[in-house]
Parts: C-alpha cells; sequence; structure tokens
C-alpha cells in the first residue's frame, strides 16, 4: 500500500497578513454573492435557477473588471485537482468569477474549498480514487 498525501494550497506568492478558509455555505452568508444579471443561465444556480458566477469573457469578464477589487472572487483549478473561489482577481487556472455584495478585508486571503482535491500516490504521483486500494512500485 502507498502513502496517500492531499495537496491543500494554491501554488502562488500573496503578501497577506491573512489566511482564512470557509465553506461555501459560509462565504455565501457572509461576503453574498450577487446573481450574474448578463446570462440567465449562469452557472452555480439557487433553487430558482438564479447563476452566481461570471464568465471569464466578453460582457460578463466587463462588468466584473468595473466592481470594486475586494468584491471580486475568482473561482478556479488548485494545483491539487480541486476547484476553489478565492479572494480577488485571479488568470492562472481560473473558471469563473464572482462578484459579492460584501467587500473581503483587505490583507486577507479566503479559500472556499468548491470540489474535493486529488489524492495522489507520494510513490508514483498517481491520482487515486479515494475508495480504491492502490499498488504500486516504489521507486
Amino acid at each position: 500500500m502507498c502513502r496517500v498525501r492531499v495537496y491543500q494550497y494554491r501554488r502562488e506568492v500573496i503578501m497577506s497578513n491573512n489566511f482564512i478558509e470557509l465553506t461555501m455555505e459560509e462565504w455565501e452568508a457572509t461576503y453574498k454573492p450577487i446573481y450574474n444579471h448578463i446570462d440567465t443561465n449562469a452557472s452555480f444556480q439557487d433553487e430558482s435557477g438564479n447563476g452566481i458566477m461570471f464568465e471569464t469573457y466578453g460582457d460578463e469578464v466587463a462588468f466584473v473588471k468595473e466592481q470594486d477589487p475586494n468584491n471580486i472572487w475568482m473561482y478556479g483549478s488548485g494545483d491539487d485537482g480541486g476547484t476553489y473561489i478565492w479572494s480577488g482577481w485571479g488568470f492562472v487556472n481560473r473558471l469563473g468569477y464572482f462578484i459579492t455584495e460584501v467587500p473581503f478585508p483587505d490583507n486577507t486571503i479566503i479559500q472556499v474549498q468548491v470540489a474535493e482535491p486529488d489524492l495522489t500516490c507520494d510513490d508514483c504521483n498517481e491520482t487515486i480514487d479515494e475508495d480504491e486500494e492502490h499498488q504500486c512500485e516504489e521507486n
């Protein structure tokens, strides 16, 4: 049996005094994302069918760029295979953006895990399923 490591960080140098991790529910209740008024079929829909994600192109990203920087959040792929929402504008690994009514504090990085990260074998670096019995040739 091999050892399993879960990567839980974003590979980026950021100057910040605080790092906070929230659940999706905590983030929504605290920062109050706005609905995407440009695309009636936007992702991250509530029970009424109203989506909150803005795309990375066209009118939607233009709208995002017009907002206060502390109300912009990036949705993206983490280096660990999971997906996250991070406070602030970003470009690398981005999948979309959110705008919130409540701004995040200065000098603070907030991370919201949306999808679980991949489990990776320390010996062979293969991505493995959590319920899978994985065997590999150790180096």
